[in-house]
């Protein structure tokens, strides 16, 4: 197939389960080339897009002298302007009637008619994909994970982009019913998740005893205060509990004067992004995976988190909490242990559990893998996402 991925920043290193799955797609024999609405400013990408061979297209912001470029044949074409009716600023409009002819431009320089356009999160710049799916008479789906769908206020105009869809891809259980129930009713919803490659974690017995590691961006959603009162609480039991954190965000100075004021500055160590590399080192050597998510304050939330399925891939049993689809990877008491968000004596008394326990460790730790290699591997995903692209009509 000839398949167009229409993406906002493109590589995002905390979005790694986009590049898996193009990756994977390119593998598999598929024409892929990518529209991106952004490069993102960071130093460190996966090793996957290195690896890459695809042509990828980053659509300049527009500005108001691009206005008059939106009357020709492309942007103003019927089959396009038959579905502009959202809610929305007019210079949302506009510019996504800029970014579709600048898609259009951009495919058909590339000597292949495109099959099928595919996009990642409900934001409201991806009606510039469905503009250019219409504008080739090709199906489109869009695949929706988790701020898309909860973060207040939702866009008004996410219930005509998903219903707009050919066909929804969602990463959970949880989500399905969801957009079912607010904002789809009737456009088909296919569940993929967001795997990984399990190949690429290799455990070792490297195992740290004390060792306790998070992975993840440093926001409200991922819990972090939390999970810094039940290391503190911890370290009651395990004064020698170490607790490694990597990631960066805009919490940082926040969870650096936490640290001080709960007094664990020897226990805590603040690794910011790492590489690859490095990234299963830490998850080597980890003892137990720390991730108590919470629902914030806007209703934004995880999805299925890919820093626990990198966890378990390692066989680093972890911690986590109820929160939206990540039941749906971690089996409370089979591969990890669960407790309800915000509840830091509960995520406490869960990590010393996992730090102290014995033969059960390592049956956590082997279950763990086995679900994540079974059901989030990214070779089955990628292959289900075929499947589904494959069956996707043109409305």
């Amino acid at each position: 197939m000839n398949i167009v991925y229409y993406l906002g920043p493109f590589p995002k290193l905390s979005e790694s389960f986009v590049l898996n799955e193009i990756y994977e797609l390119e593998q598999n024999g598929h024409n892929v080339a990518v529209c991106a609405l952004k490069k993102p400013d960071e130093t460190i990408v996966h090793e996957e897009f290195n690896e890459l061979d695809i042509p990828i297209n980053y659509i300049r912001t527009p500005s108001f002298a691009d206005v008059t470029e939106l009357f020709s044949t492309k942007a103003l074409h019927p089959r396009i302007l038959k579905n502009i009716f959202y809610h929305a600023p007019l210079k949302h409009h506009a510019a996504n009637l800029f970014r579709a002819k600048e898609c259009i431009k951009f495919i058909n320089s590339l000597g292949w008619d495109p099959d099928h356009f595919h996009s990642h999160f409900a934001g409201l710049s991806k009606f510039g994909a469905e503009y250019a799916s219409e504008y080739y008479q090709v199906p489109f789906t869009i695949t929706t994970h988790a701020f898309d769908l909860y973060k207040e206020p939702v866009g008004t105009y996410t219930s005509t982009l998903l219903q707009q869809a050919n066909r929804i891809v969602t990463i959970s259980e949880y989500n399905k019913s969801h957009i079912k129930e607010q904002f789809a009713p009737d456009t088909p919803i296919d569940i993929v998740r967001a795997g990984i490659r399990p190949e690429k974690f290799a455990p070792t017995k490297g195992t740290e005893p004390n060792r306790v590691l998070t992975i993840s961006r440093l926001v409200e959603k991922k819990g972090h205060p939390y999970a810094l009162e039940a290391v503190k609480i911890a370290t009651e039991e395990i004064p020698e509990l170490e607790y490694h954190i990597i990631g960066s965000g805009d919490l940082k100075s926040n969870l650096v004067q936490k640290v001080e004021q709960l007094g664990i500055d020897e226990n805590v160590v603040f690794l910011d992004n790492v590489s690859d590399q490095r990234l299963v080192t830490e998850l080597d050597e980890a003892r137990c995976f720390l991730l108590p998510c919470v629902i914030a304050e806007s209703g934004d939330r995880d999805g299925i988190p890919v820093a626990l399925m990198e966890a378990m891939a390692m066989k680093t049993p972890p911690v986590s909490t109820t929160v939206s689809g990540i039941p749906e990877l971690v089996d409370h008491k089979q591969n990890g242990l669960l407790t309800e968000p915000r509840n830091p004596e509960a995520t406490s008394e869960a990590i010393v559990s996992l730090l102290e326990a014995g033969s059960e460790w390592t049956a956590y730790a082997e279950r763990a893998r086995e679900k994540v290699a079974a059901e989030f591997n990214i070779k089955k995903e990628a292959e289900e996402l075929e499947a589904t692209f494959r069956s996707t009509q043109y409305k």
